[in-house]
């Protein structure tokens, strides 16, 4: 076993795709440690007399990775190093053991679009073969054959805002408290010599104090135990939470699952729908779990939609000063909205989510096999998030939603397809609330069509539209003030109407009363001394977030939207 294995880390390394801004990191780390810093294409450069840029289209993409796996093998040689490698070094299994014997390995993440437009910035950098013609579409392509080994690292790096001191430090912090753990874990250089990289979780969040696993795909029900396991809560009772609805279609498989893997627990049924969500409710949870005597090293686990996700992690944050939580979502709203992040809640008659915490799950376990026994209409109201999802951050989600909106609302789905964006989805909302745990920023895209949403949601007494519908009629208003505010032209405005209606989602909401919905909207969360902050788009991928609407507009927006 190396000196490394028993020591906290002498090299820290960088992995991502180029422009992610392992360069600009690297050099911030090293001046930090006082290190040296090393790139592995300014070594090519140096041995080759040529930059990789050059060497790729003269030789071969085949023949340039030789060459970089000798240069990665020399780099993981020096020690001390901050080491930052080329977007496809990663690949190779040789390349990340090499690098793994004594490297803590940290994956930088961004999506496609803003990598691209920092490569655009970079005038002074060199072309780069393998994303020159259409980088977006390239780097997306990228990105996902290279996912699978990039998750392989120590450490995932949300990298979305541009602030390489705010990841500098965050590397830092994880490097000194988890390095030489990680190094010393024979598990670990196992994952790292695989050929083929073992398949690992759709998403990660990781807020920099906590780290969870996002599961989507078929049958995850069932490996809810080996999924405890697996995030180190195996031993401990499991406490559940969940609806009438979903307990009737759904308890036997996760009870089944629970006893095969030896976990005891126990369970607590809630009445379905949002009238559930409530303080009294609460304190009903509370005294279960006192009866029960639940402790705080024990597990609450949330079976349900966005409901039962909300209800039951205010009452792990709370109770016991906090409990290990697990959701487990079973609508399309929650896999995308409500189970990532860690903000949980209840509501109180003046408003929405008025009364809640930031606490984030231990992992949160999608079984898309859950969504085949949602009515039709609560299938569909989830849409309304992850086309939002494509609107803000991803344009390749959504138009993969505008190209299969057919496969994807019918009665019979395209339930691979549906795995699929609902996998897309949870990253690009994971991305977002790694970068910004506490809502600070980056996060409040996340809003976009959410203050005209809640509002008609609170005034309808959460009966008459649910909260993917009432979402899809605030995008609406919302693009309406964005229109008038000259930020978008009338081709996003209806390519956003068409696609929602293309999903069978509401554009408007008829007969609501507008001073009623206003006068809602000021007691929104979201109100910042006495003005609201709107989302609003500038373009497919590029939300902005304003606190400077007139009364006047906003108005105008909602009163579109009631006239119909």
């Amino acid at each position: 076993m190396s000196e490394a294995a028993t020591s906290t880390p002498r090299q820290i390394v960088l992995v991502g795709l180029s422009g992610a801004g392992k360069s600009r990191v690297g050099r911030i780390l090293a001046e930090r440690l006082g290190w040296p810093f090393v790139d592995t294409d300014d070594l090519i450069t140096e041995r080759e007399g040529k930059h990789p840029a050059e060497l790729i289209p003269e030789r071969g993409e085949a023949a340039f990775r030789d060459i970089e796996a000798r240069v990665v093998a020399e780099a993981a040689q020096r020690v001390p190093a901050v080491i930052a490698t080329g977007g496809g070094a990663f690949q190779r299994a040789a390349n990340r053991s090499a690098l793994g014997d004594r490297g803590f390995i940290c994956f930088l993440d961004a999506t496609a679009p803003e990598i691209a437009r920092r490569l655009a910035e970079d005038a002074s950098g060199p072309v780069r073969p393998l994303v020159a013609d259409d980088p977006v579409a390239r780097l997306e392509e990228l990105g996902e054959e290279r996912r699978p080994s990039y998750l392989l690292a120590d450490l995932w790096v949300p990298v979305q805002m541009p602030d390489p001191e705010l990841a500098a430090t965050r590397i830092l912090r994880a490097w000194a408290e988890q390095g030489a753990d990680l190094l010393a874990n024979p598990r670990r250089r196992e994952r790292l010599a695989a050929e083929v990289p073992p398949r690992g979780p759709a998403a990660l969040v990781d807020t920099g104090d906590a780290r969870y696993p996002i599961w989507v795909g078929n049958g995850e029900l069932s490996r809810l135990g080996e999924r405890l396991r697996q995030v180190g809560l195996e031993g401990r009772r499991v406490f559940l939470v969940s609806d009438s609805s979903v307990i009737e279609q759904h308890g036997q498989t996760v009870a089944r699952a629970l006893s095969s893997a030896g976990i005891p627990g126990a369970s607590y049924v809630i009445p379905s729908g949002e009238a559930s969500k409530t303080v009294r409710v609460a304190n009903e949870l509370y005294g279960w779990l006192a009866a029960e005597k639940a402790e705080r090293r024990d597990v609450i686990v949330a079976l349900g939609g966005g409901v039962v996700g909300d209800l039951a992690g205010h009452v792990a944050a709370t109770y016991l000063r906090g409990m290990p939580l697990v959701q487990v979502p079973t609508s399309v709203l929650a896999m995308n909205d409500a189970a990532i992040g860690g903000k949980v809640a209840v509501d109180l008659p003046a408003g929405k989510n008025l009364v809640g915490a930031f606490h984030q799950p231990t992992a949160v376990v999608a079984d898309v096999d859950t969504l085949r026994t949602l009515p039709k209409r609560s299938f569909i109201e989830g849409f309304g998030e992850i086309i939002k999802h494509g609107l803000i951050l991803d344009p390749v989600l959504l138009r993969v939603l505008e190209e299969n909106a057919a496969a994807l609302s019918s009665g019979a789905p395209d339930w691979d397809l549906v795995a699929y964006v609902t996998a897309r989805s949870a990253r690009v909302k994971a991305l977002v609330v790694s970068s910004d745990p506490r809502e600070q920023g980056l996060r409040a895209i996340l809003n976009y069509g959410h203050t005209i949403g809640h509002a008609i949601e609170q005034v309808t007494g959460y009966t008459e539209y649910l909260h993917g519908e009432a979402v899809s009629i605030g995008m609406m208003g919302a693009a309406r003030i964005g229109l008038e505010l000259g930020l978008i032209d009338e081709d996003l405005l209806h390519r956003q109407a068409d696609l929602l209606r293309a999903f069978g989602l509401p554009l408007v909401a008829p007969g609501l009363n507008v001073t009623v919905i206003l006068d809602a909207m000021q007691r929104d969360k979201k109100v910042v001394q006495g003005k609201l902050r709107f989302v609003l788009l500038e373009g497919v991928g590029r939300p902005v977030v304003r606190g400077d609407i007139s009364a006047d507009l906003v108005q105008r927006a909602v009163t579109s939207l009631v006239r119909g």
